[in-house]
């Protein structure tokens, strides 16, 4: 309840309520003093005297000495309650026996050599006029027991401020939709669109975002159909380009010319894959996968023959994840390090760990180490560490940077950590979603 209370004082509707509270509170103290410095002044000028005059008439009715026969007919009709205390004689309208003198004064004037003044005693308020031989005090108020009376404006106010409570949370309502609304769109659904009738700046808002949806969705559109186009333009040339090296004689500029698209063949596939999940809106096929199995057969099918050391736990590690580019991830950096691990070293490291829900694949080669000036620029895209550029240094460019997307994309994170002389090591880590939706 308390936390409820803590979230619903940060809306927009809550933080209205508490200002309406704070400046109704403000205003009821300045009135309140402004009206109670009003009515003591009005009631010495004005009050006070008819007031007196009242009870004056009273007593001349009831005759000096009073009568209580006539006192008696006088309460009936006056609808008030008169009591008498003199030297020799007690009595009172009602036939109640109170104790005038114990009454707790609030306020008293001199007034024609009468003294009046104003109290209470027990429930009842009273007031008491002094004479030389006796005293007359007159019930003018019924005090509410309860104390209920006194809590009805406060409880009025309460009341207000529900229903403004409510007003206000109606008003602001279409903010929580639009923010489920951006939730939706931001996540990748693009055909979700919010449904706000308010006529007014939260329904023009609204309205603004959906057509961003619109726009958003039309210009995704035109990106995917632009990378199939480009797909199939660029794949159509390289085939007819493999069938004519296949009829050239010379085996050995036959072999040169065929590495030589393959690599242009693979290097369009890391392209188009690298701008598929680029994007916040990537599909990724997520099935429950079995990494030892992953990893082995990774070896088996890519690396057959070549020389890897494997750490891995003997439980079993389970994961969510696409399966095959978690595989493509781990054969661009598996074969980074085969190329950058010189001959008659250790041969790479593959280490499989799990901590918590946390999953960490580390690759580590034994070769020559990458300068610390040259780290953070590693998983930019076409980054290579020889300023030459040339292909055949081969170096870390568009393969890192498709890793890093591929990481990302299941929520995780790729690291490299290079020491000169050493070696480099890359480290994935994924977190181990058993329900992705």
């Amino acid at each position: 309840m308390i936390d409820r209370w803590k979230q619903r004082r940060h809306t927009l509707s809550g933080r209205l309520v508490m200002l309406f509270l704070g400046m109704t509170i403000l205003i009821l103290i300045i009135v309140g003093i402004t009206i109670g410095s009003g009515f003591r002044a009005h009631f010495q000028d004005n009050i006070r005297p008819h007031l007196t005059q009242y009870l004056n008439y009273i007593q001349r009715d009831i005759g000096t000495p009073p009568d209580r026969e006539k006192a008696l007919i006088l309460s009936k009709q006056l609808n008030v309650e008169i009591h008498y205390a003199g030297k020799n004689q007690h009595w009172s309208s009602n036939n109640s026996n109170i104790k005038l003198d114990e009454i707790n004064y609030h306020r008293q004037f001199l007034q024609q050599d009468v003294e009046y003044g104003f109290g209470y005693l027990d429930d009842r308020e009273y007031l008491i006029t002094r004479h030389p031989d006796y005293t007359l005090a007159f019930s003018i108020l019924q005090r509410d027991r309860s104390g209920l009376k006194r809590f009805i404006p406060l409880l009025a106010i309460m009341l207000l401020l529900v229903l403004l409570y409510h007003a206000t949370k109606r008003l602001f309502a279409p903010i929580s939709e639009i923010k489920q609304g951006i939730s939706h769109i931001g996540a990748g659904d693009l055909s979700y669109r919010l449904n706000i009738k308010q006529r007014n700046e939260l329904g023009e808002l609204a309205d603004s975002i959906n057509d961003m949806a619109d726009d958003i969705e039309q210009m995704l559109e035109a990106k995917r159909q632009l990378l199939l186009a480009i797909s199939h333009e660029l794949r159509s040339p390289l085939t007819r380009a493999k069938v004519a090296a296949a009829m050239i004689d010379d085996s050995s500029q036959q072999h040169e010319i065929e590495r030589e698209l393959d690599e242009m063949e693979a290097l369009i596939e890391e392209i188009l894959e690298t701008e598929r999940l680029s994007s916040r809106h990537h599909i990724l096929n997520r099935t429950e996968t079995l990494l030892q199995q992953l990893i082995n057969e990774l070896l088996e099918q890519q690396f057959c023959g070549q020389q890897v050391t494997i750490e891995m736990p003997g439980e079993i590690i389970s994961i969510m994840v696409d399966s095959a580019r978690i595989k493509l991830l781990l054969k661009n950096i598996l074969g980074n390090a085969l190329q950058h691990n010189p001959q008659g070293s250790k041969p790479p490291l593959l280490t499989l760990h799990k901590k918590d829900t946390l999953i960490t694949i580390s690759i580590q080669d034994f070769g020559p180490g990458i300068e610390a000036e040259h780290l953070p620029h590693l998983m930019e895209p076409f980054y290579r560490t020889d300023a030459s550029r040339q292909r055949q240094t081969g170096g870390y460019g568009l393969g890192l940077y498709l890793c890093k997307v591929i990481a990302e994309a299941h929520a995780g994170e790729l690291h490299i950590h290079s020491k000169i002389g050493e070696g480099t090591t890359l480290v994935v880590t994924l977190p181990q979603l058993q329900d992705t939706g």
